[in-house]
């Protein structure tokens, strides 16, 4: 058992509302919970089912965000890549590559949400 466990990720937008329609039409996210403190907003954004979250967070300082995006990829399994893309693109989201297949046929696609954090979504074969 380890010591602790893997729960949450944040991503730091710079429009919130804008930020949980994305997720919750184009991946099916489901607002939790809400912070409103006097330095940020944060929502506490899950998929049914699922024990992982992911915190959408604004600060409402207007600081510069620009690195928040400087990190990997969020990635999300699918068992149906076209339609994933699909989606995202018609919610916003920027292609950066097409479907394209690696290893063993594993099919992979990145994109940009709205606010350019990288998604990464990936098919098994």
């Amino acid at each position: 058992m380890p010591v602790a466990k893997l729960s949450f990720f944040k991503v730091i937008v710079r429009d919130l509302e804008k930020a949980k329609r994305f997720y919750e039409r184009s991946l099916s996210f489901v607002q939790e919970d809400f912070f409103d403190t006097p330095d940020f907003l944060e929502a506490v954004m899950r998929q049914p089912g699922t024990d992982f979250a992911m915190m959408l967070l604004a600060y409402k300082d207007g600081r510069d965000i620009s690195a928040a995006i400087r990190h990997g990829p969020t990635g999300f399994f699918t068992d149906d890549i076209e339609a994933a893309h699909t989606r995202l693109v018609a919610e916003g989201a920027i292609a950066k590559s097409g479907i394209i297949v690696v290893g063993a046929g594993i099919r992979i696609a990145l994109l940009d949400d709205p606010e350019g954090h990288e998604i990464e979504l990936c098919q098994m074969p």
